[in-house]
Parts: structure tokens; C-alpha cells; sequence
């Protein structure tokens, strides 16, 4: 009786046994993730894709994108908001990648009113004029696809949301250069996107092998993009 006593008080019950047993299970877990996650790091490269138009001239604002070919894609986390302002009376920035499940804010910093519209099928919302220097409730994107946000009171303002399933993915900028970051070695299909294709025409692609010294990626469109609408 005493014996069951002392080791009740010492915490040496069947409960306690388990609740140690279970702690040493979690950190063991979070050690061999930590490794999993520093062997992945030390195993992936930088992959530089320059974009050019059909006259040769670097093209900014597209999207390039990478999708592993073999094994799964990382398991989705929740990301920081992405911000779209309306601002000197456009959307900034004009083309805007997110992996599905990100929120995104449309603040406005413009003294007018704007009334923000998205009629796209992978993602149809509307927030209607609100006082300067609020900031409506952020727009969920949890589809896959291409996204035209206009303001029905500007018809000049217009953004692009590429939303990607991919967590892989950069925008290129004035030179026409696009560098995606701490891309795992293996294969992948790479696509390229422009604003002017739209949800109709599809994407620039091609099969590329991720390695450490990888080569520079190029692709070329067969279109001059058109000029962005001003007042």
C-alpha cells in the first residue's frame, strides 16, 4: 500500500507513463521533420528563366511556375496576406501570383471611391466602395486559375491573380529575368504566363531537370505584349 503510494506520488502512474512515452514520440517526430527539411534545403537549387517577346525584348510581369513531375507537392501552410492596393488610380501590383489558399487584401489609398469586381470562375467576389484607408475583410483565393479584378467605377484599372497549386513559382521583372528559389532537384514541368494569354490561351511550358548548376531556362512568346490601360 505504500509502495502504490510513493509511486503515485512520484508521478509514476500508467497516465504519467504515457504522457512521457508520448512527448518523447512528438520530439522524435519534429527531429526527423527537421532533417527531412535541412536534407531538402541542402539538395535544392536556384532556377533563373529569362522571357523574351517574339521581337526579342525582355517581358516583365510573368509568371513563371515549376511542378514537380514525380512525388507530391508540399503540403500547403498558411501564408502571409498579399496586398493589392488601388493606388494613383490602379491596382498595384498589376499581376500578382498566390498559391491557392492565400487571402488577399485590396486596400485603397486613393482619395476616390473604387468598387473592386472579379467575374472570373476561380474566384468571383465584389467589395464595393468603402471610406479611404479601410481595408475590407482580405478575399480568400482557394482555386486554381486565372483572376481579372477590375473597379466598375475605372474601367481603365485592371490586376491579373495567377493562383497556383504550386508553391513554386516568381514574377519576372523589367530585364525579363525570374529567379524561383530553393527549388528541390528533380524533374519538373516549367510554365511561363503572361497576363495578355488570359485564361483562354494556355501557358509556355517545358520539361526542365532541376540540379545544382542549373543552366539558364529561356522562353520566348509569340506576341508583343500589349501596353497597360492608364487614365
Amino acid at each position: 500500500m505504500q509502495n502504490n503510494f510513493l509511486h503515485h506520488e512520484c508521478g509514476d502512474t500508467p497516465l504519467a507513463r504515457h504522457h512521457r512515452a508520448l512527448k518523447i514520440v512528438q520530439r522524435l517526430a519534429l527531429i526527423l521533420l527537421m532533417s527531412l527539411w535541412i536534407a531538402r534545403q541542402a539538395s535544392a537549387a536556384d532556377l533563373v528563366v529569362t522571357a523574351i517577346d517574339k521581337n526579342g525584348s525582355p517581358m516583365s510581369d510573368v509568371i513563371i511556375y515549376a511542378t514537380p513531375l514525380h512525388g507530391p507537392l508540399p503540403v500547403t501552410t498558411k501564408a502571409a496576406n498579399v496586398v493589392i492596393s488601388q493606388s494613383g488610380m490602379q491596382f498595384s501590383p498589376y499581376v500578382t501570383a498566390v498559391r491557392t489558399g492565400t487571402q488577399v487584401e485590396f486596400p485603397n489609398y486613393d482619395k476616390m471611391e473604387h468598387h473592386v469586381k472579379s467575374f472570373s470562375s476561380a474566384k468571383e467576389f465584389e467589395i464595393k466602395t468603402y471610406d479611404r484607408g479601410v481595408t475590407p475583410p482580405p478575399v480568400l483565393f482557394d482555386k486554381a486559375g486565372t483572376v481579372v479584378v477590375y473597379c466598375l467605377l475605372h474601367n481603365w484599372m485592371r490586376a491579373y491573380v495567377l493562383v497556383l497549386d504550386t508553391p513554386y513559382f516568381a514574377k519576372s521583372d523589367n530585364n525579363g529575368v525570374t529567379r524561383i528559389e530553393h527549388l528541390p532537384e528533380g524533374e519538373y514541368k516549367l510554365e511561363a504566363w503572361h497576363p495578355n494569354m488570359g485564361s483562354i490561351k494556355p501557358p509556355l511550358n517545358q520539361r526542365v531537370n532541376v540540379v545544382a548548376d542549373n543552366p539558364t531556362v529561356h522562353f520566348q512568346f509569340d506576341f508583343v505584349p500589349i501596353a497597360r490601360k492608364t487614365k
